[in-house]
């Protein structure tokens, strides 16, 4: 159940590429201490695209130097654009004991140094990704972040959702450990459980095979 599955991991934090028939989409693009180690795993791919699944600075830190190096867009949600320049300019709320005892850390990446970029395309629910070649939709998962979204699109094994940070699996799959609006983030992850995919690609964590039992756990949990 974990075959081809391009997951580049860098630290706490996950980027994938997922393989398309026009080139190769280039999902969250890390922080800038990990560029070097991200572009030689991408020597294998010819990146076309690059999708953010929101707008922390772990998730986008290297989007503007990847888009001028691969010629490549951008896309993310319209909602998460002032994110995106000031990671500190929205109030959040600490969701777990994880989370909790992350408190300082979490609060120093809302002062991280962002790389301006501007995106090419805005993501919206329910958005066709056949045009960038692949078997896929855009998912609005608000409740991370305003502008919070997935990419469910057709793999190996059925379907895959690279879902960002809606659902963190550190160590066992849970509710995200910050969040601007818990009652949407709650609605995100309900809204996974009936999409039903194969596979969860996250954030934070291994990916979730559904029907392996952290999954159940987690269900039965939520």
């Amino acid at each position: 159940m974990l075959e081809n599955i391009n997951m580049i991991d860098c630290g706490m934090t996950n980027c994938y590429v997922i393989r398309g028939r026009k080139g190769d989409i280039l999902v969250d693009t890390g922080r800038e201490e990990y560029r070097d180690h991200i572009e030689t795993w991408l020597l294998n791919y010819n990146i076309t695209l690059i999708i953010l699944t929101h707008g922390h600075a772990d998730h986008i830190q290297n989007a503007a130097y990847f888009s001028k190096l691969y010629n490549a867009p951008i896309m993310i949600s319209p909602y998460d654009m002032r994110l995106a320049r000031d990671n500190g300019c929205r109030p959040y709320y600490i969701t777990n004991p994880i989370g909790r005892l992350l408190k300082n850390q979490m609060e120093m990446n809302m002062h991280i140094r962002m790389n301006r970029f501007d995106p090419a395309i805005y993501a919206e629910e329910g958005m066709d990704l056949e045009p960038y070649g692949i078997d896929g939709v855009i998912i609005d998962l608000e409740g991370h972040t305003k502008g919070s979204i997935g990419i469910l699109c057709k793999s190996s094994v059925g379907y895959d959702l690279y879902a960002g940070d809606a659902i963190m699996n550190t160590p066992l799959p849970m509710f995200p450990m910050i969040s601007e609006s818990p009652k949407k983030a709650r609605e995100a992850i309900e809204r996974i459980i009936t999409l039903a995919p194969d596979r969860i690609l996250c954030g934070h964590g291994d990916p979730i095979i559904c029907g392996h039992r952290p999954y159940k756990l987690f269900i039965d949990r939520f």
